[in-house]
């Protein structure tokens, strides 16, 4: 590598250094040894809380809305929470869509490329394209500590997800899952259950 080239990799690392620091700084609360890798973007951070040793990979993205619109009718404000607990880690490209309550609890392992959201784009309209309908939420997502989710899933509205659960990679969830279970499939079954250790 040349010197300039090493030059310029120095500048970039800093300028996303000091970017991770502001976002973590702007969180509505955020524990210690929080890791942001490149690319992260939090939307409305006053409403995101990160417990300690929170790692979120490269180009994570915390997709949260303060706003609903659609369009010919009024804005209404939401008052979303998304809450990641202590020790948790989420992979490159993994997305997490709030406008309701998205709660991830303690050490919960999320692989690449996955997407929890607690809300849809409205589409009864025939008269609206669907991006411009409001978003609906069924209920908030839940995931329970120690659970690990496999690459490329999908966790729609209204799931709850147990503890010490493994999702299939792939898999789409659209019902709760008990603790200590593996499921796997889309939609989402129980393939077996995880003996509890006492």
């Amino acid at each position: 590598m040349s010197f300039v080239s090493a030059f310029i990799q120095r500048v970039l690392n800093r300028v996303e250094n000091a970017a991770s620091r502001e976002q973590i700084r702007r969180l509505r609360s955020a524990g210690s040894g929080i890791v942001l890798g490149r690319g992260v973007k939090i939307e409305h951070p006053e409403c995101v809380s990160l417990g300690d040793r929170v790692h979120l990979n490269d180009h994570c993205w915390l997709s949260v809305l303060t706003e609903n619109r659609e369009t010919g009718n009024p804005t209404m404000t939401l008052q979303p929470e998304l809450r990641i607990g202590d020790g948790c880690y989420i992979g490159r490209f993994g997305t997490l869509a709030c406008i309701n309550r998205v709660i991830l609890g303690r050490d919960v392992m999320i692989s690449d490329r996955v997407f929890i959201g607690d809300a849809v784009h409205g589409f009864a309209r025939s008269d609206l394209p669907v991006r411009d309908q409001y978003l609906t939420s069924k209920g908030s997502v839940e995931i329970g500590d120690g659970t690990w989710i496999g690459i490329g899933v999908s966790i729609l509205p209204n799931v709850a997800i147990g503890r010490n659960c493994v999702i299939g990679a792939n898999s789409v969830v659209t019902r709760d899952v008990p603790d200590f279970c593996v499921v796997a499939g889309n939609p989402a079954k129980v393939i077996r259950s995880i003996a509890e250790s006492s």
